[in-house]
This record gives C-alpha cells, sequence and structure tokens, in this order.
C-alpha cells in the first residue's frame, strides 16, 4: 500500500485514545487501553501529580511505562506541563520511485525535521526543513500530518519536550545534498528494499514512523 493510500485512511481512523512519549530507548504510554504484558503500570490518578523528576526516574527505572487512564489527554496535558514544549515538523519524502528521502546525523539514519519558527505554520516548517537539510524541494499530499511523535531529551540540564508533526510530502526526485553545517553527514533517496536495514541505526519514534506509513 502506498504512503498517501495510507495517509487517507489515517484521516478517517484518528483519535487521541494514547499517546506514546520516547525517553531515548524508553517508552512511557498513556492509553485507556491495558497493554500487553511487559509494562510496567502506574497509576494514573497519581502520575497526574508528579513531578519531571518523578517522571523521569520511573522511565529510568522501567524501560516501558504504561500510565491506563479513561481520559489519556488530561494525563498527557500533565505531563506535558512538567516539560518545556518544543513543536517540531518534519518531512516523510517519497519520490515516483517510492524511495524514502533519509539523512545521516550524529551517526544514526534520521528524517528531516526541525523547529517550528515564530509566526511559521507547521507544514511550512516542514517544507522549509526539508529543503535546508537535503536541498530537496517537495510538495505536501493533504491538509493535516500524517502523525504526531513525542520524545524527550535534556538540553544543558533542562528536560524538553518535543512534538513532532510529520507531513506526507512528494518529490520528483533530484539529488539530496547534505546541511553539513548542522553536523548532517549524509543525505540519500533510500530503496525500499534497504530501509529495514536501514531502521537497525535510528530513532524508536523513526522507526515506527516508517515501518507504518512507508514500509506499511
Amino acid at each position: 500500500m502506498s504512503l498517501f493510500c495510507i495517509f487517507a485512511q489515517t484521516q478517517a481512523m484518528k483519535h487521541n485514545d494514547s499517546y506514546t512519549i520516547f525517553f531515548g530507548e524508553a517508552e512511557l504510554l498513556i492509553t485507556r487501553d491495558m497493554p500487553s504484558d511487559g509494562y510496567h503500570i502506574v497509576d494514573a490518578e497519581a502520575f497526574e501529580s508528579f513531578s519531571q523528576a518523578k517522571i523521569v526516574k520511573i522511565v529510568e527505572n522501567s524501560k516501558y511505562v504504561a500510565v491506563v487512564t479513561p481520559s489519556p489527554d488530561q494525563a498527557f496535558e500533565a505531563l506535558r506541563a512538567e516539560f518545556k514544549w518544543v513543536e517540531a515538523s518534519g518531512g516523510v519524502v517519497t519520490n515516483v520511485a517510492g524511495d524514502l528521502l533519509m539523512i545521516h546525523l550524529r551517526g544514526r539514519w534520521d528524517l528531516p525535521k526541525g523547529q517550528v519558527e515564530r509566526g511559521e505554520s507547521s507544514r511550512d516548517a516542514a517544507l522549509r526543513e526539508v529543503e535546508e537539510e537535503t536541498g530537496i524541494k517537495a510538495e505536501v499530499v493533504g491538509n493535516e500530518p500524517l502523525t504526531c511523535t513525542y520524545h524527550t531529551y535534556n538540553t544543558y540540564g533542562e528536560w524538553e519536550l518535543k512534538r513532532t508533526a510529520w507531513w506526507a510530502m512528494r518529490s520528483e526526485g533530484g539529488v539530496p545534498k547534505a546541511q553539513s553545517e548542522e553536523g548532517i553527514t549524509g543525505a540519500e533517496w533510500c530503496e525500499r528494499a534497504t530501509l529495514r536495514e536501514r531502521l537497525k541505526t535510528t530513532y524508536p519514534t523513526i522507526k515506527r514512523l516508517v515501518e507504518r506509513y512507508v514500509l506499511g
């Protein structure tokens, strides 16, 4: 199934029954439904009063943590209030051959993305970041992002929570050129046959994104 057929289905099934937030390789799941075995279950009512430090400690001690609650949005907002909020956008860019545009950054394969600037729309930020980081001009497919991913990181002692909106894009091709001044060491069109191998050296958010929306 093509990326663009999946995009249409995704819009029809869009809901907020769960959030997955990554802390490095660890995962915090906020969900209505009891997850499969392997998750450390945290009391939902208590979770909403946890400090940032306590949330980080729980995730560090248990790689897979789940908060099961009838109100995932409410629990997520409680989590969000404990972190510095960052908005970002990125592109899931394919060409006419079905190849995926990827970058190599900090030793891992990744997708082009970056922070949304003041006064800029998420859509425009995604297009700008794709062109800046890879030199490829693309067009957005659809009126809304495919999905949003969430991950946290510590920058100079301050924990940030980043939401990245991922936009489906189409390009006619071209030869990618890495934005070396941003530390990007490679930018390539990756054939579907090589994507599984590339996903062995990427981030959990990117792995799940590509598996769902590109590899199907």
